[in-house]
């Protein structure tokens, strides 16, 4: 994978797609597959940061640069041409931000979807890209997008349900289990040593939204192996810790994860966050807890 800013400059002949692919959800992923399916290598421009957060102020993503970047990846997408959304790059109008793309990048094929914008207000439409770059002689494919239900596939919807913890309907509306990354770091050592079961902490990325808090049934992968687990999202109240973080209980796994970095997928929602009297108390829960996910071990079997 290669990663090129977009002042960079590439020679290579690429098919770039177009849009900010915040969530790379199922319509995302028809998009990026006409891409990748193309005879030059697939590219795509996206964003390093959220633009909302310049326009709206809301800077919050479904899933940070890093994380889309292994989705992309994991398409077939051999280049990945970023920007980040400031206050110079706002100010740009359709056909200065397109005259940036052709100047520096050998573009082929360019792919995008019927609702595509760019350029200040977001002014430049569809149908003016289309035109820009016919007239350039360069190849032009506009994606009709993709529904469920007969409604478009919609970034803020999954938004919306991310928030509401409704996990197995966002992992409906993407093409791979919704996911997050980080770095186990170190934590309050109550996993092992009071509730009796080892825990990876890992710090909630600034720049992702937060999910609803509470007990996920997850698959973690530390190493390249996949493990089942049990993952709080949000505070501790027994403990009087009200942080948000992530803290996986990984079932099976032996060795010290202090430093690895760890990819946690989210499966299903079990229950909300509740502060217990004592910590047998919340063994208790977690031990039912664990029976539960448990139940689903087969999963990483088959």
């Amino acid at each position: 994978m290669e990663l090129i800013d977009y002042k960079g400059k590439c020679d290579k002949p690429i098919c770039l797609a177009l849009g900010f692919f915040d969530s790379v959800h199922n319509g995302h992923k028809y998009l990026l597959d006409k891409c990748v399916q193309s005879e030059f290598i697939p590219a795509v421009f996206t964003f390093a940061n959220n633009p909302q957060s310049k326009i709206s102020g809301m800077s919050k993503q479904c899933y940070t640069f890093d994380e889309r970047v292994q989705i992309l990846q994991k398409i077939g997408i051999k280049m990945v041409i970023s920007s980040y959304f400031d206050s110079k790059f706002m100010r740009l109008s359709g056909l200065e931000f397109l005259d940036g793309l052709t100047a520096n990048f050998n573009i082929k094929k360019v792919v995008f979807g019927t609702d595509y914008t760019c350029g200040v207000n977001a002014m430049c439409k569809a149908s003016e890209v289309k035109e820009y770059f016919i007239s350039k002689g360069i190849q032009v494919e506009v994606v009709d997008l993709l529904c469920v239900q007969n409604c478009k596939i919609a970034t803020r919807d999954i938004r919306e349900l991310l928030k509401q913890g409704k996990i197995e309907q966002v992992n409906q509306l993407l093409p791979y289990p919704y996911f997050m990354i980080g770095r186990v770091e170190k934590g309050r050592n109550v996993g092992g040593n009071v509730v009796g079961y080892p825990t990876a902490n890992v710090a909630y990325p600034q720049d992702k939204i937060e999910v609803k808090a509470g007990v996920y049934k997850t698959h973690i992968t530390i190493d390249n192996k996949v493990y089942l687990g049990l993952t709080n999202v949000g505070a501790h109240p027994t403990f009087d810790d009200y942080n948000f973080n992530l803290e996986s209980f990984v079932i099976d796994f032996e060795g010290d994860l202090y430093g690895k970095e760890i990819k946690i997928e989210f499966f299903e929602y079990y229950r909300g966050i509740s502060k217990f009297n004592n910590a047998s108390e919340l063994k208790a829960q977690i031990d039912s807890d664990f029976k539960r996910v448990l139940a689903s071990k087969h999963e990483l079997e088959n």
